[in-house]
């Protein structure tokens, strides 16, 4: 037993050396606070819930646009950016001073997050201790079928009011987005499936015309 032992234990310092000569020649990796996936999500959840607002009625008008209820939430200037970008496809033209504008424009956003769900069948981890020794190895999770869906979820609001009376014109409410993006296994065999545009083209542009 004590010869098995030497010999796994002889195995395990192998391995441990040869991971920290390998780790001298490996490149230095970092990832930002928040993943492509989870950033891809949610703007898209905003590009959506956003560009089903209709405007159109208000084409032509200076728009003051009150943010005040956004604060709450992580994503703000790219939902501000966003939201300006569609009055403008919509002609309308956004006053930064209340008294110049026709209209005041309230942007409420109540959901804003991403949520995550698994669902495996297969073999969980499993430690197995080495005899005589404090050390621990672990066989691995083995997922014969397994979805792991990320999803990005979005409800927006907007009110509408006369500039000077605050009277009320037009209340959009109930507009909501939804973003997903899984990750399968079946049989060992890793694929990937989204319902969102990943593909980012090298100097693919965009042109937009306003006549009005």
């Amino acid at each position: 037993m004590k010869k098995i032992t030497k010999a796994v234990l002889g195995i395990v310092c192998g391995v441990v050396v040869l991971t920290c000569f390998n780790g001298c020649s490996s490149p230095r990796i970092t990832e930002t606070g928040r993943s492509a996936v989870e950033q891809f999500l949610l703007s898209t959840v905003i590009d959506r819930g956003v560009g089903h607002a209709d405007f159109k009625d208000f084409a032509g008008k200076k728009a003051f646009i009150e943010y005040d209820y956004l604060a709450p939430q992580v994503d703000k200037p790219y939902l501000q950016g966003v939201f300006e970008m569609h009055l403008a496809k919509n002609g309308i033209i956004v006053s930064r001073d209340a008294k110049d504008a026709d209209v005041r424009v309230q942007i409420l956003c109540g959901v804003l997050a991403t949520d995550t769900n698994k669902f495996t069948v297969g073999t969980p981890q499993l430690p197995i201790p080495l005899p005589d020794t404090s050390i621990n190895l672990a066989i691995p999770e083995i997922p014969l079928f397994q979805k792991l869906t990320r999803s990005g979820y979005g409800r927006f609001s907007f009110n509408i009011l006369e500039a000077k009376t605050r009277k009320p014109v037009k209340a959009i409410d109930g507009i909501e987005a939804r973003t997903s993006y899984t990750n399968w296994i079946i049989l060992l065999l890793p694929f990937k499936s989204h319902d969102m545009p990943l593909q980012i083209r090298e100097g693919a542009e965009t042109h937009f015309n306003f006549d009005y």
